[in-house]
């Protein structure tokens, strides 16, 4: 299959209607088509998930935080999100696995599922293991261009390391999960997840507690890592009766076609992941292990934001891939404008309440030391509001082939972001960083984004905007007069 050009895999869909026909139209087809008890319980499963993980993350963060010198902590991020630049190493192919999977499940050869799960998974592995390697070589030229304090050298050598055999394990885990994703048994992956996440919670305090820090919680990611693979590869078979691995199968002719077509999705991933490490390079680079720990904690609760959306979108992409192989628009702009309206719904709240208490949050949170990064947090808030917009419409684009106008938007929202960095972080550090990251999130991924989502769903930017935050009006007023209630209140205690 060939994406060079987008109509040779999915030509354009009839357009059926237009204008404010088509609205009507994908309304009216909502009383016709229910995505079902099923898609309800996915959401329900992936918010349960995420409610839980949060929990977690937050609560760990905040004792961490407190237990571990500022550098010391920033080193430890630090290195840990170097690390995902890592994940490049799948070639692009996991962004295109679900809808692989979705076909190969309607296969009359029920024997291609397996095939095709157990080649992946191995891919992935060797992947990984070429990351090792060269996070291996990395960590025996430190500090390099790193601003690391000296008498964490030793630990970061450790950290390179052991962050990169976490990816090493967490690549074929991919395979497993977006087999899981295709047959949408969202719940089981979710269980999975709170069990691993209890585990690395239990772990985390217990290292501290005795005495170990941060490369000891590093290794922690990595048995928890290891947790997570193994239970996705013993529950596969029980939760997709269609899926078995067979770890001795590998089929070169079901890798190939995969890398042919995912060129696209890697430029995507090359734009995301390598854009990620470049911020955090510059700013390792060119400010110091405090400015990282400042943008380490300012940028948790925005992080928690975007996988507050992802649990809520990414439930829809197996449905939009179908819509769009149905060649049924309707479908596909309707379910579209819905998931729009659950994220922007969602989302919202959080963001006026973080921007305006995010100095408070932070000092309660984390401690006193991190409240400074509050500037930070904000414009990472706003960053979160502009992914919010971006992510189903980037997800439309995959679903409905567009691989190659996805990968190009990402691209150059992604080199906007590593400019302004370059030139933020020397004289505005951490705040510069999130600064330039949140108005080319803004201004170029969001934007374009959203014009081709639009574009390829028949419906125009502001039918989406209309529908999207309709029936928002009241509750926002109402945050905003509650909120401007509690700065009054706080003006009057203090």
């Amino acid at each position: 299959m060939n994406l060079d050009h987008e109509d040779r895999t999915h030509p354009p869909f009839t357009f059926l209607h237009n204008g404010n026909n088509m609205l009507e139209s994908v309304q009216a087809a909502s009383q016709q088509r229910q995505t079902g008890p099923n898609a309800v319980r996915n959401v329900a499963w992936n918010y349960a998930g995420y409610v839980f993980q949060i929990t977690i993350n937050l609560g760990l963060t905040a004792y961490i935080a407190r237990y571990l010198a500022l550098p010391e902590y920033g080193l430890l991020l630090f290195v840990m999100s170097l690390s995902s630049v890592l994940y490049l190493l799948d070639m692009g192919v996991s962004s295109i696995l679900v809808p692989a999977y979705v076909s190969a499940s309607l296969d009359a050869n029920k024997e291609r599922f397996t095939s095709l799960l157990s080649t992946m998974f191995w891919a992935l592995a060797a992947f990984g293991a070429a990351g090792v390697m060269i996070f291996g070589l990395i960590a025996t030229l430190l500090p390099g261009p790193f601003h690391i304090p000296p008498a964490y050298l030793h630990e970061a050598v450790i950290l390179f390391i052991v962050a990169a055999l976490v990816i090493q394990v967490s690549l074929p885990s991919i395979a497993l999960e977006q087999a899981y994703q295709a047959a949408l048994r969202f719940d089981r992956i979710n269980q999975i997840q709170l069990a691993t996440a209890t585990l690395q919670l239990v772990l985390s305090i217990l290292v501290l507690t005795t005495g170990f820090r941060i490369v000891a919680l590093a290794i922690v990611q990595l048995i928890v890592a290891g947790a997570r693979l193994l239970l996705m590869a013993v529950f596969l078979h029980p939760s997709v009766k269609v899926a078995r691995l067979r770890l001795t199968h590998f089929n070169w002719s079901e890798l190939r076609p995969l890398l042919h077509m995912s060129k696209w999705a890697f430029l995507n991933n090359l734009s995301g992941s390598f854009f990620d490490f470049a911020a955090w390079a510059i700013l390792g680079s060119l400010g110091s292990m405090h400015e990282a720990a400042l943008f380490g904690i300012a940028i948790k609760l925005p992080m928690q934001l975007r996988n507050l959306v992802d649990k809520g979108a990414h439930v829809a992409f197996p449905i939009w891939s179908q819509a769009a192989a149905d060649n049924d628009q309707v479908r596909l702009a309707h379910s579209y404008l819905k998931v729009q309206r659950l994220v922007i719904g969602g989302i919202l709240p959080f963001i006026i309440l973080g921007t305006v208490f995010a100095r408070p949050l932070l000092q309660v949170w984390a401690g006193r030391p991190y409240e400074v990064a509050g500037a930070v947090m904000q414009w990472l808030l706003l960053g979160a509001l502009a992914y919010a917009f971006a992510y189903a419409s980037d997800l439309i684009l995959y679903a409905s082939g567009h691989v190659r106008s996805a990968a190009f938007i990402a691209l150059l929202g992604g080199l906007a972001s590593t400019v302004s960095g370059l030139l933020l972080v020397p004289h505005y550090g951490a705040t510069g960083l999130a600064a330039g990251m949140a108005v080319s999130q803004l201004s170029i991924n969001c934007t374009l984004f959203t014009f081709a989502a639009c574009k390829i769903c028949g419906i125009s930017l502001a039918q989406l905007l209309r529908y999207a935050v309709e029936g928002l009006g009241w509750p926002v007023l109402a945050l905003l007069i509650a909120v401007a209630a509690l700065h009054y209140l706080a003006s009057v205690v203090n």
